[in-house]
């Protein structure tokens, strides 16, 4: 490959500007052997006598080796070739000229670094199974958010695929929201093939790839796919972004690549595109039609006008919020794959800023969060400015300003964006609050509006330096591993780029993995599971002994990354003898030194990596009193509170005894796991009301079908932004969930009017943390409200029942009346088929099966 690509580079650029110098080296002839290279040295030592020829001799093989040197290091300046020694500005700037190699800035010295992709970039599925998908979205026969919930299988592995490649294509985000407008410019479309063009031509991977094959149109088609297939093993991760792409997919998604460019006709039958594409997308930038200076000064000749018509359905409000996003996504340098563009002018009223926003998805798709590129527009319209702002709606002023400082300092000084704070949006609180968001700004003004090319350039420049700030951050956080504990260093192994889900998509994805490590759950069992953790962070599960409690804790922590060897897993055993909370958080010794538990260490790494989730398994919990060592964490654990938009907690360890106030994270999960036998202590009310309880007492001993044709899935890197509690308080939830905790409290003071016989009735805290769980349940609809209702009783409810007295036969005969709409009967013939609660109702009958043959009944089988 390498041999063909430079030989045709250098036919194709005859001047190539040095980066650090911008000196120009002239190509004046090329044979399949060399290059003749021209420079302002060569040309003045032959001046002098010194050289018999105005130019110097570079030979394929000399570059060669070069390149090999080149791809060991992935990032290179001209310093750092050794085999190069001589010509190594030529030959990064050289290098630059490939279409995945790219120019970088590192320690104030200009160098060269493969460009980066993940298989997500690359098309997984045939092109015309995709164009069927975008089909069956439009009629509504698929729902691109629920798509495990009408299909399995199969059918479900190619329709997500066929998802995945909708979402590189623009037309689903990251959430799997439909893009309506591309959808509806692709209904319309007369020729689906043509529009589908009209995109390709702007995906990354897609116009390397067109370059690559314009620079081999003189090699055969056999020739052309290995050497896109080569390429694609160099500069193309996983998804998870750790590991290189291997050969077999590489040979698979270039295949569908080249596919995907043969059925709209950006390359004949040979694999030759029909442009010179290589030229093309070089000369681009200069020579593309836009109208970006139309488009802002239609904004602010229009707005003011606007704000004084009616809100609903006003053609400018279509304009800004429709057309100029689509707009700006036609530009090379701001492909729809890669950023979110919205519009706004207001939600039901005229804003008093309108704005243009431009994400990268990797940092956020709202304006709630993160920091991205936006147009904020002066509220009298005499002003535009080019902003690199932040979300004020959902960041604390003090974190606003830490990654306002940490933009401004990413900047080089030849910038023409300007740092300061001088500029003035208007009076209003949310201009003032705009402002305040803003690290990096170019003024524009309505009178002085720059034209169409200079517009451009500043738009780039901005994006460059986002994206420069993005690859900053994702590099800022390394880590090395000390035992079983993560730890910071700044000398090793970068953290892996998370990986989005939805919430169906996930708990599908995790009992999959599961399922491939050849342990058998229900689905509904790993829903469960993950709807008790984010409603709150401190789960027990209870059964026999050998049912897979500690399995799945383990398995569900490995599918999203969690590990022993990384210190995200953390399984602690629990000792008969513990009695206090020194034991799992640690003491001070007769030194005065802090002696850290096993999971204070835990709880230490987890506030180093907020963004990590971390989860912790107590193995069998109740050999102790949970009580006694864990009070203090299940007292801490209720003191969380909403403080500058996140979650914190009071001090577990005060200053006085570690050496500063540690508090709980928020991105730890406690799972406690606990056999009921007389080597156990029973749970205090005051535990269970603090945790949801999961049994597992299903055993299916002969079922052996699901360990044939096991697929083994391969873990994710997940962040901890899946499982974090939304709501901490009924008032959270209540505003936009009212029907829902009407209904689920309505259930509740059914059954409470029972639990009251024997004063087991629940409290506001089990009846919030139902509605957290209902409500978490509703968003990704998981479960009918049945079922998630049931498991809620199981879980918050019943364990609180025992005793041995007829008060507790009355509460639970009149518990399974409302649980299986039927009275109980003796005889033992109790059929829960259409049981309104199923779960719950066979729980109860079991119970009342044991009062009456053991004379004492509870929730636990001992």
């Amino acid at each position: 490959m390498n041999k063909h690509v430079f030989l045709n580079i250098a036919k194709r650029v005859n001047k190539i500007k040095t980066l650090g110098t911008n000196k120009y080296n002239l190509i004046t002839n090329v044979n399949n052997q060399e290059i003749y290279l021209e420079t302002e040295a060569s040309r003045a030592k032959f001046k002098s006598g010194e050289k018999a020829n105005p130019f110097e001799n570079i030979s394929f093989k000399f570059i060669n080796r070069a390149w090999e040197e080149f791809i060991i290091a992935r990032q290179a300046n001209s310093h750092d070739f050794q085999k190069a020694r001589g010509h190594s500005s030529f030959i990064i700037a050289f290098f630059s000229q490939l279409p995945f190699v790219e120019v970088v800035n590192r320690d104030n010295k200009i160098g060269i670094k493969l460009k980066e992709f993940h298989t997500d970039d690359i098309p997984s599925e045939q092109y015309q199974k995709v164009k069927l998908f975008l089909d069956e979205v439009l009629e509504a026969k698929y729902d691109p958010k629920n798509l495990s919930g009408q299909i399995d299988g199969n059918l479900y592995r190619v329709k997500s695929r066929g998802r995945q490649d909708s979402r590189l294509l623009g037309f689903i985000d990251e959430y799997n929201n439909i893009n309506n407008s591309q959808f509806n410019l692709y209904k319309k479309a007369d020729n689906k093939d043509e529009y589908m063009k009209s995109i390709l031509i702007n995906v990354s991977y897609f116009k390397m790839a067109l370059m690559i094959l314009d620079l081999l149109s003189n090699i055969s088609k056999k020739e052309k796919k290995a050497a896109l297939e080569e390429i694609g093993m160099l500069i193309v991760r996983n998804s998870r972004g750790d590991n290189l792409m291997v050969e077999s997919v590489a040979k698979e998604r270039t295949h569908n690549l080249l596919k995907w460019l043969e059925s709209t006709n950006l390359i004949d039958y040979n694999w030759t595109p029909y442009e010179k594409y290589f030229d093309v997308f070089n000369k681009k930038e200069n020579s593309m039609e836009s109208n970006l200076r139309e488009s802002l000064l239609k904004m602010m000749n229009e707005y003011l006008q606007a704000k004084r018509e009616p809100f609903g359905g006003h053609p400018l409000g279509t304009f800004i919020r429709n057309d100029v996003p689509v707009e700006f996504t036609r530009l090379p340098f701001v492909p729809p794959t890669d950023y979110v563009v919205t519009g706004s002018v207001g939600q039901g009223v005229w804003a008093h800023v309108p704005w243009i926003a431009i994400m990268n998805r990797s940092v956020t798709v709202s304006t709630q969060r993160g920091y991205y590129i936006v147009y904020l527009f002066s509220e009298d319209m005499s002003s535009v400015y080019l902003t690199l702002a932040q979300g004020v709606t959902e960041t604390s002023r003090e974190a606003i300003q830490i990654i306002k400082e940490e933009i401004r300092r990413s900047v080089p000084l030849s910038s023409k964006v300007r740092k300061d704070d001088d500029f003035y949006l208007g009076n209003s609180p949310r201009a003032k609050a705009y402002a305040q968001s803003t690290a990096l700004y170019i003024p524009y003004d309505n009178e002085n509006m720059p034209d169409e090319s200079e517009l451009l350039a500043d738009l780039e420049e901005m994006i460059n330096i986002y994206e420069n700030f993005i690859s900053i951050k994702n590099g800022s956080v390394h880590f090395r591993y000390e035992g079983d504990i993560m730890s910071e260093n700044p000398h090793d192994v970068t953290r892996e780029k998370f990986e989005y889900l939805s919430y169906n998509d996930l708990v599908t994805y995790i009992y999959s993995f599961i399922k491939g490590k050849g342990f058998y759950y229900e689905k509904e069992e790993v829903i469960n599971l993950f709807l008790s953790l984010k409603t709150k962070p401190f789960v027990i599960i209870s059964g026999i002994s050998g049912t897979g409690k500690t399995k799945i804790v383990q398995w569900f922590a490995e599918s999203v990354g969690a590990t022993e060897k990384n210190g995200q897993f953390s399984l602690i055993p629990i000792r008969p003898d513990w009695n206090d909370g020194s034991d799992l958080l640690g003491y001070v010794d007769i030194k005065g030194e802090f002696k850290e538990g096993p999971l204070t260490k835990v709880i230490k790494n987890a506030h180093l990596n907020p963004d990590l989730p971390y989860f912790v398994l107590l193995d069998e919990m109740n050999l102790a009193r949970v009580e006694y060592y864990f009070s203090d964490i299940l007292s801490v654990m209720e003191s969380r509170k909403w403080e500058n938009g996140e979650v914190v907690s009071s001090t577990l360890l005060s200053s006085d005894v570690y050496g500063e106030d540690l508090t709980l994270p928020n991105n730890l999960y406690i799972i406690g796991t606990v056999n009921m036998d007389e080597t156990t202590h029973p749970f205090s009310k005051k535990v269970l009301d603090r945790a949801n309880t999961i049994e597992f007492n299903r055993v299916n001993l002969g079922n052996l079908a699901f360990l044939t044709e096991l697929e083994e899935v391969e873990p994710k890197v997940i962040g901890h932004d899946r499982f974090a509690s939304k709501y901490l308080h009924l008032k959270d939830v209540y505003k936009e969930n009212k029907e829902l905790v009407t209904r689920a409290t309505d259930e509740l003071v059914k059954i409470n009017e029972s639990l009251q016989l024997i004063n087991a009735h629940v409290g506001y805290r089990v009846r919030d943390e139902i509605c957290f769980y209902l409500a978490y349940n509703e968003e990704s609809n998981l479960m009918k409200f049945e079922n998630a209702f049931d498991h809620c009783i199981m879980q918050k409810i019943l364990p609180r029942i025992a005793g041995s007295d007829t008060r507790v036969e009355q509460l639970l005969r009149e518990l399974y009346s409302l649980f299986a709409n039927k009275d109980y009967e003796e005889d033992g013939q109790n059929d829960i088929q259409n049981a309104k609660y199923p779960r719950s109702a066979a729980k109860v009958a079991e119970m009342l099966g044991r009062l009456r043959n053991d004379g004492f009944t509870s929730f636990w089988i001992s």
